[in-house]
């Protein structure tokens, strides 16, 4: 068999040296800073990528990372647990971990100004492409077999990048693609996302849709490819995230950016008119996705760092606080917008990142609950349920939040029903259209907050602060 074609050592050399290493964009350079941290657990035995890897993973879900060094049938390891530990993705932005959001917000703000701003370079050479294999065969890639029901391989923390048919501008997002052949997948597109309305104008058009699958990116990059409904130039926001531009290379077979720091790189074809079987795959609602007759991508190349490390992700966890933060930021910058005594956004994890949210206020006016209520189901309409609470109340404590819904909450008149409105289909709660592409669910809105001036009968007890350095107590 020929040999994998290598880029030469100098080449690498020189352009290892001319761009800066950054946690937030290179994967490699995040693993250092987890090992550094202890946020890194290593598994150095073989491990079957059929079940096994994923259930090694769930023992430790929402603690640290997890590397697995040898994974059986092939060359690469595989990084799995990125974003199920929030205070591992602030050590990651530096910031603590309810700052996360706010950081996310604050690369938003500059975008919406500048969308073109900070533009990336378009290398010819970058450590994406070191190797370019010979043949395509994506059952040489670690992609494991999930939950014990799901339908085949999968990636599912990949980040697919398309030109917009109309603009040619690029355009991010992360899709579940099953491996169906050497070199083709099936994959879903969740309703609302630009990738389906790309797909029906090239599929109008009886065109082919070039795309690069981007897997083994940093932080930055992908957490962005998250993002709700921003459109054109979205992925130039994880720019304004680590403050300068995040280079693109060349591919080699389409006309579509591929991302200069990720570990492999996927060119493929997304064909139009073609259905083949999807699915069953474990949701981020903890149920499987169903099966069905899905869009289909028949694979041109695929190149890869010399040593590179692929990147997966656990249904859960995971995936509520990927969607949980990049949500919470665009909520909350669209709400601030439009209220500005919105203090604070959180979806809470019972809420799979997708359906529910819980928006702290400043209590200045009557009639604010309300108004806040539509406002948040305007801004993100995946949700089903919006609580709104006072700033005496913390927005991450189930407990606290439980507590205001109790004692500042009557359904008699602060409860709001919306029926009949979009729901997002991979719940299965929702009712699905005849079109399989939409559905509809009744929301609700929870107005948490005490009753504007509601005096000394809601006045929340307090105490003293302490400094506990100052006293000799002994702790088990």
């Amino acid at each position: 068999m020929t040999p994998p074609r290598t880029r030469t050592r100098k080449a690498i050399a020189r352009a290892a040296t001319a761009r800066p290493v950054d946690p937030l964009v290179d994967l490699g350079a995040c693993i250092d800073h987890l090992d550094q941290a202890g946020h890194l657990v290593r598994v150095r035995s073989e491990v079957n990528s059929v079940h096994e890897l994923a259930g090694i993973a769930k023992r430790f879900e929402g603690g640290p990372c997890v590397l697995f060094e040898r994974v059986e049938g092939s060359e690469h390891p595989v990084l799995i647990g990125l974003l199920w530990n929030r205070a591992i993705a602030g050590s990651l932005f530096g910031v603590p971990e309810r700052e996360v959001s706010f950081r996310i917000a604050a690369g938003i703000a500059p975008w919406r100004a500048h969308r073109d701003a900070m533009p990336p370079a378009l290398l010819e050479q970058a450590p994406s492409n070191e190797v370019v294999e010979p043949e395509v065969d994506l059952y040489k890639l670690a992609a494991p077999v999930h939950a014990l029901l799901d339908g085949g391989r999968y990636l599912d923390a990949s980040v697919v990048v398309v030109r917009n048919p109309a603009t040619g501008a690029p355009n991010t997002s992360v899709h579940r693609m099953m491996i169906t052949g050497k070199d083709r997948m099936s994959f879903l597109i969740d309703p609302g996302r630009h990738l389906g309305e790309f797909v029906d104008i090239a599929e109008k058009r009886n065109e082919v849709l070039p795309v690069t699958i981007n897997n083994g990116l940093g932080l930055a990059p992908w957490i962005v490819s998250t993002l709700p409904r921003l459109g054109d130039f979205k992925p130039f926001i994880a720019h304004h995230l680590v403050g300068r531009p995040i280079d693109f290379v060349r591919a080699q077979t389409v006309d579509v950016p591929a991302y200069a720091d990720a570990q492999f790189v996927i060119e493929a074809e997304i064909l139009p008119g073609a259905r083949e079987t999807e699915a069953p795959f474990a949701e981020v609602t903890g149920y499987y996705g169903q099966q069905d007759q899905r869009w289909v991508m028949r694979v041109k190349a695929i190149t890869r760092r010399r040593r590179p490390t692929f990147h997966t992700i656990l249904s859960g966890r995971e995936v509520w606080n990927a969607v949980g933060f990049t949500a919470e930021a665009a909520i909350f910058s669209a709400l601030k917008a439009r209220v500005p005594e919105v203090r604070a956004v959180h979806l809470p994890p019972g809420g799979c990142g997708f359906y529910a949210a819980v928006v702290q206020v400043e209590n200045t006016r009557a009639g604010l609950g309300p108004e806040v209520i539509r406002q948040t189901f305007a801004a993100f309409r995946s949700l089903q349920r919006v609580v709104v609470v006072d700033t005496d109340v913390d927005l991450f404590d189930a407990v606290d939040v439980e507590w205001a819904t109790t004692t500042r909450f009557d359904p008699a008149t602060d409860l709001i029903l919306m029926p009949d409105q979009e729901g997002h289909i991979l719940n299965p709660i929702v009712r699905v259209n005849a079109d399989g592409r939409s559905g509809t669910v009744t929301k609700f809105g929870i107005d948490a907050m005490a009753p504007f001036q509601g005096g000394f009968k809601f006045e929340r007890v307090r105490f003293q602060d302490v400094d506990l350095a100052r006293h000799d107590i002994i702790q088990p």
